[in-house]
């Protein structure tokens, strides 16, 4: 955050469940952790699952001062700075300071909530452990304006393009794509997100793995991290989806993948799965792939490269040569 000088960091707690009590500070210039920061609500300590950018752009903003915050119950905006608007210090008090929860709600059960992602204008699309997928405008982390009820499998991470009109949710097995644009009983365009969908929502497209690459990938192998390429800016086009099975990165023409004439939909009946992908292979587990800003394309690739990360090495590379 803040230009990408800062980063927010979370440990899981002392229990070893995948939820941390707060988020260290880190200054990324000097590597050193500046402030160690803990969620808290009326009074009691809480915990967070995940946390993210307000909006797609928000960490390219010098001073912003707010993020989100998720759990499996709540769903909220989190201040570095206190009630009157002053930024929190460690200072002399030997106890860690605490964040300002400055909007959200804390629903009383079922929603499961287990991942999430922000839009360009701050809308946030929220995976559910129950395979649903929920749209929340910005003003308001209350009332979903849209609920897509998913097909059953649990979403383990969810993307959605700086537009909005599109979603990627990951699950063990495949990654699902939903178009969010309906049309209003004004004949108007809209997103999930600024409207209710109801019984307009499209049918998703899936992406799967090839019979023969999910023996190669092995049964213990599971998709992860489903992303689209990364732009921040209105009217550019995210160009790729990745994601991780294994040791294999798995790349999408989202072009392609869009398109309902796509020849691998042609004969397939229910719903549409697509296999055309390229395969980055590395010869240990791949721990996570994404590609840069699209600002760093070169004359010598139109696309931006792509990062990957394994246990031992990070490297990044264009996809364009790629076979």
């Amino acid at each position: 955050m803040r230009g990408e000088t800062n980063m927010l960091l979370m440990s899981p707690g002392d229990t070893g469940a995948a939820r941390s009590n707060g988020v260290h500070h880190v200054d990324i210039e000097t590597g050193k952790v500046v402030t160690e920061w803990r969620f808290e609500k009326d009074g009691t300590d809480i915990t967070m699952r995940d946390i993210a950018n307000d909006s797609k752009s928000s960490q390219l903003e010098p001073s912003g001062s707010t993020f989100l915050g998720l759990d499996d119950n709540r769903l909220c905006r989190w201040d570095m700075r206190d009630a009157r608007g002053r930024v929190q210090t460690i200072g002399s008090s030997s106890e860690s300071p605490v964040l300002h929860w400055s909007q959200g709600h804390q629903f009383s059960r079922g929603t499961n909530f287990n991942c999430f992602a922000s839009t360009g204008d701050g809308s946030i699309v929220v995976g559910s452990i129950d395979g649903k997928i929920r749209l929340y405008s910005k003003s308001s982390m209350r009332m979903a304006k849209t609920e897509f009820p998913g097909l059953g499998s649990p979403i383990t991470h969810v993307d959605v393009t700086y537009d909005g009109k599109w979603i990627l949710g990951t699950t063990d097995t495949y990654l699902i794509l939903i178009c969010t644009i309906f049309k209003d009983k004004d004949g108007k365009d809209k997103t999930g997100f600024s409207g209710r969908m109801g019984n307009r929502i499209a049918a998703p497209r899936l992406l799967k793995l090839s019979p023969l690459d999910s023996i190669l990938a092995g049964n213990d192998n599971k998709f992860h991290g489903g992303q689209f390429s990364w732009v921040t800016e209105n009217g550019k086009q995210e160009k790729h989806l990745v994601a991780t099975v294994g040791k294999f990165s798995l790349i999408w023409n989202f072009h392609q993948v869009k398109d309902s004439n796509h020849h691998c939909y042609r004969d397939q009946e229910g719903l549409k799965s697509c296999y055309c992908y390229k395969v980055v292979l590395k010869e240990e587990s791949i721990v996570d792939s994404r590609f840069m800003h699209e600002n760093f394309a070169t004359s010598d690739s139109p696309d931006a490269p792509l990062v990957v990360a394994t246990p031992q090495k990070v490297s990044s590379f264009s996809i364009a040569n790629r076979r």
